[in-house]
């Protein structure tokens, strides 16, 4: 296989699964909503395979599952709920107030790129990390394309004043890893959030991390010096 340079001058995150926990405040607001319309409770691991896409394409998806017809009052009462009660039960992940102070250390740029409506991203991130953190945070707004389209992680690399070639995208989803290639990025699947590691795997990216503190790791070797690695996916586990 062959060897490369890879430098990394800032880092581009996905949000939920990624850094935050939010599949319990998720599926409570969702669960509350099929109720009222008769439908069954969904159980959190039928809900985590509809997080990724954004909120239209899993409220469709639910309610063409369930026969619902009316699928934008749905839309607007599940937004509603779920504006109230953002943060009830949703934590960052163990080891991701570590990961982030490590980048705080490295003087990395860092940035969250999310399918989750800005204003809502927002108020997770305000809640639940740390302040000042991050130099921009995009997610969904009326005319901005959702991931995978690369646009809003061009955007972010743009307000971050980095060549795309030059950011690390870390995510959970293959909607991540798709993003992080048709930006031209270099890509990160983490494991221990809402995407399946077969299907991550798949996608060959650059890295792959079952940790937060292996992300880090990672982070110390290729930000702000070229550091070679082996194309087709380096696996990193740290336990």
């Amino acid at each position: 296989m062959m060897t490369s340079r890879l430098r990394v001058e800032a880092v581009l995150f996905d949000l939920d699964g990624t850094l935050v926990d939010t599949l319990p405040d998720i599926t409570w607001c969702l669960n509350q909503v099929l109720l009222e319309h008769g439908c069954p409770a969904q159980t959190a691991q039928t809900v985590q395979g509809y997080i990724g896409g954004g909120v239209t394409a899993m409220i469709e998806q639910l309610a063409t599952q369930f026969g619902i017809a009316d699928a934008v009052a749905l839309h607007q009462r599940y937004v509603a709920l779920y504006q109230n009660n953002l943060v009830q039960f949703s934590r960052p992940f163990n080891g991701v107030l570590a990961l982030l102070e490590g980048c705080r250390q490295l003087q990395v740029p860092l940035a969250i790129v999310t399918n989750k409506t800005e204003e809502m991203a927002r108020q997770v991130v305000d809640a639940l990390l740390p302040q000042n953190t991050f130099g921009t945070i995009l997610g969904h707004r009326a005319g901005r394309a959702l991931k995978p389209q690369p646009e809003v992680a061009w955007e972010a690399a743009r307000r971050l004043s980095v060549d795309p070639q030059c950011c690390l995208f870390v995510g959970d989803t293959e909607i991540d890893l798709k993003t992080a290639r048709a930006a031209g990025m270099y890509s990160a699947a983490v494991t221990w959030g809402y995407g399946l590691t077969p299907a991550l795997q798949a996608q060959a990216p650059n890295f792959c991390c079952e940790q937060p503190a292996g992300l880090l790791r990672i982070l110390q070797q290729v930000c702000g010096t070229a550091h070679a690695f082996t194309e087709q996916g380096d696996t990193v586990k740290s336990y």
